[in-house]
């Protein structure tokens, strides 16, 4: 983009307009969409860590949890895949530290661009990543025994629901990249809000069997 393209996209009073806002915001999401291509081990691990979540619960704990892996897997999937979404949300915690104690975003302040197309553009295509994710981890599950049984609707407005979960958890993870010193920070709060999130709810086992506080508790998580 020409400098003086970035002077056109300004408005009166050098506020940028909304036309420019969204195009430099879809140029942000592209940067750290192309990033993969120089970091493919993040691609893996969007593709991989969603598949062993999936074999993991379904073969390892499936068993245990209900009569067999399939019926576990019709139970669990969904979370699963919010569980996987959490984990996920590191990334964006992570790539933006890195972007701030690098100097990106001072770079980025420098230019007439909108203030917020740095941090849209991260979410923007963090959230592509995780439909990735998602569906790679829907696939599988149709693969190993899983029955959509909301029909095509259903389909869709749980597929919307989860991007949503995922839209507020990146901001979520906007925040913890924002207030840690560096990455090894970053992951110490990730982990400290993931995981009791993830392993007392009762996306991947019923409530039912835990003791009276445990169960209000494991009830009232998303």
């Amino acid at each position: 983009m020409t400098g003086a393209a970035l002077t056109d996209s300004l408005g009166r009073g050098g506020r940028v307009r909304p036309p420019a806002a969204l195009r430099q915001t879809a140029t942000m999401a592209w940067r750290s969409l192309v990033s993969v291509k120089h970091n493919p081990l993040e691609l893996v691990d969007y593709s991989i860590t969603p598949i062993m979540f999936v074999f993991l619960f379904t073969y390892v704990f499936g068993g245990q949890m209900a009569g067999s892996p399939q019926q576990y897997l019709q139970y669990a999937l969904a979370g699963i895949i919010v569980q996987n979404t959490l984990f996920m949300s590191m990334y964006t915690a992570m790539s933006l530290n890195t972007d701030l104690t690098k100097g990106v975003f001072d770079r980025l302040r420098s230019l007439p661009i909108a203030r917020s197309a740095p941090l849209f553009g991260r979410i923007v295509a963090d959230l592509a990543k995780q439909l990735w994710a998602m569906l790679l981890m829907i696939a599988l599950g149709l693969v190993l025994g899983f029955e959509i049984t909301g029909g095509p609707a259903g389909f869709a407005g749980a597929t919307v629901l989860l991007l949503t979960f995922a839209a507020a958890v990146s901001w979520t993870a906007v925040l913890i990249g924002m207030v840690a010193g560096d990455a090894e920070k970053v992951q110490v709060f990730a982990f400290t809000f993931i995981f009791p999130l993830t392993f007392t709810s009762s996306g991947s086992s019923r409530s039912t069997p835990c003791p009276g506080g445990s169960r209000h508790g494991s009830k009232s998580t998303p």
